[in-house]
């Protein structure tokens, strides 16, 4: 890739920017049967599966050697992600895979990852994620829709808990309706192998998988390795879990005693 030709303009702009066949097929079956490996290997967890789904979604995929030779140590990854935040050298710190499967996978409301980033110890919201789409990707199968141009402004969010009863953040529905008279969300329409780079603040979601097709898709968490050196390492590990379950325990008695 020519990175001199990258259209830094457009992602200024829009908060993100998506790239066509960028991994070829045979490195697509790799990642499948490597993904297939590890989430069998993976033990169980609290929000690795949901109704009907064994196992909806594989974490710690910055760790994995493997993936990280064939997607994180490629020219492409390192330059595009260089490009965007602007910096010499980038620090991948999380990266997780969603197994949205067919029939089954479900919603992921609005939000902007920085909801969830913020309170890490990280000095700069100039962050961004990588995802790769390992499956063809479209509304269809409970693809990703995008607000263009949000990523310029932090929203407000409301905790809530998802079908994990795990502690989550979306934005109201006002202040969709607000955003969306400005500039309405788009899908993310494209083939497996392409992959989308998008701002930290970039509202975005997708709907629940109700079809026949598979919808797979690989997340990288990536920064400048100088703004992660500010981060509280331990809270980067825990993602403030223990935070989080003091509000999942309040609403789960709030729930029961209602019944």
């Amino acid at each position: 890739m020519n990175i001199k030709k990258l259209n830094t303009k457009s992602y200024n702009k829009n908060g993100f920017l998506l790239f066509n066949d960028l991994i070829n097929n045979n490195d697509i079956r790799k990642i499948k049967k490597r993904l297939n490996f590890l989430s069998q290997s993976q033990k169980d967890g609290r929000g690795l599966s949901e109704p009907g789904l064994k196992k909806s979604l594989i974490h710690s995929l910055h760790n994995d050697n493997f993936l990280k030779k064939l997607l994180e140590e490629k020219v492409w990854f390192q330059n595009i992600s260089k490009k965007l935040l602007n910096c010499n050298e980038i620090f991948t710190w999380n990266a997780k895979s969603n197994l949205k499967s067919r029939w089954h996978g479900s919603v992921e409301y609005y939000h902007q990852d920085w909801i969830y980033w913020k309170g890490l110890g990280f000095k700069s919201s100039n962050m961004i994620n990588c995802m790769i789409f390992v499956d063809g990707h479209a509304h269809e199968n409970g693809g990703l829709w995008v607000f263009p141009g949000s990523h310029k402004k932090m929203l407000k969010h409301q905790k809530f808990l998802n079908i994990n009863s795990l502690q989550k953040y979306l934005i109201p529905g006002k202040t969709l309706d607000k955003i969306n008279k400005k500039k309405r969300a788009i899908p993310i329409e494209c083939k497996a192998g392409s992959c989308l780079f998008f701002h930290s603040k970039l509202v975005h979601g997708s709907a629940h998988n109700i079809s026949a097709k598979n919808r797979i898709i690989l997340l990288y968490d990536i920064s400048s390795k100088k703004n992660f050196k500010t981060a509280k390492k331990e809270k980067v590990q825990s993602f403030n879990r223990e935070k989080r379950k003091k509000f999942e325990l309040k609403e789960l008695r709030s729930r029961i005693n209602k019944l």
